[in-house]
């Protein structure tokens, strides 16, 4: 069954997290998985902050068509990554390290997304992609937000919408006292209080 991409909320709170929660659960084998080709993976980068622009999308959207083949390989590439990136980022949320060889696979595929970078000139300078148009923008701009969420941010507040209850989706809590446990209310929140409360009341009725 297809869903509405636009409607998923994008919860992560960094754009490569956005992007391995792109099945509705981490925690089900058999989770439904929101992306089935190319152009639904544009479609939902269009929606993470920090992700695609209109104009970007339209692009990729368009080259996407015209080289239907060549978007198949990278969106084949994408959900390597995807899973790639979920094992090292839920490493770090759970405090443990990941495998020497995800290191090195995730080391050398943002060597490679990052040599795409080149410094734009101005009042105030920025990074820019080589190829802005490139089928794998998508894909360096998910490994250039995880690699500096792993460097950059405080790690102790990478976290993972909690089984039995949650959907295992990973998130970046900048609550105050870092006190955020579900992906959302609506999604996994809400649920778990309303299972609780009916537990509640069957105990007190037995």
């Amino acid at each position: 069954m297809n869903v509405d991409i636009d409607a998923i909320e994008r919860v992560g709170g960094r754009l490569c997290l956005d992007f391995v929660n792109t099945r509705a659960s981490h925690f089900a084998s058999d989770a439904q998985d929101y992306l089935h080709d190319y152009i639904d993976l544009v479609r939902w980068m269009r929606g993470c902050e920090g992700g695609l622009g209109a104009d970007q999308a339209r692009r990729l959207t368009a080259a996407a068509r015209a080289h239907p083949r060549r978007a198949a390989a990278v969106f084949a590439q994408a959900r390597d990554l995807r899973d790639l990136l979920y094992r090292v980022l839920n490493a770090a949320a759970r405090g443990d390290a990941p495998t020497l060889t995800d290191v090195d696979i995730l080391d050398r595929e943002l060597a490679q997304a990052l040599a795409q970078r080149r410094l734009v000139p101005g009042p105030s300078w920025r990074w820019s992609w080589a190829d802005s148009d490139a089928l794998a923008l998508p894909l360096w701009q998910a490994l250039e937000s995880a690699g500096e969420l792993l460097v950059s941010d405080d790690l102790a507040r990478l976290k993972q919408c909690p089984a039995p209850d949650g959907c295992g989706w990973l998130f970046y809590d900048v609550s105050k006292n870092s006190t955020r446990r579900w992906c959302s209310m609506r999604m996994c929140g809400n649920g778990a209080k309303a299972r609780r409360f009916q537990s509640r009341q069957r105990d007190r009725a037995g």
